[in-house]
């Protein structure tokens, strides 16, 4: 198991992980309740905060993409 998270840190480097992880993260707070919450409020919700995540990230993609020389 060690070995395994030691080439893991340096395949992605620590910066990577943090990435990993907040996504990973994201994804267990936002995604999941979305999915399988019990309650309609919380489904509706975890939908709302999910297209305000999505089109944060796609604004942003766009913004980048607007920078690089093509």
């Amino acid at each position: 198991m060690t070995e395994v998270a030691i080439q893991a840190v340096t395949f992605l480097t620590p910066v990577g992980i943090l990435v990993l992880l907040t996504l990973l993260l994201g994804f267990a707070g936002v995604v999941l309740p979305a999915i399988w919450s019990h309650y309609p409020y919380r489904r509706e919700a975890a939908h709302h905060v999910l297209v305000l995540l999505l089109r944060g990230a796609r604004e942003a993609l766009l913004a980048v993409r607007a920078l690089l020389p093509r």
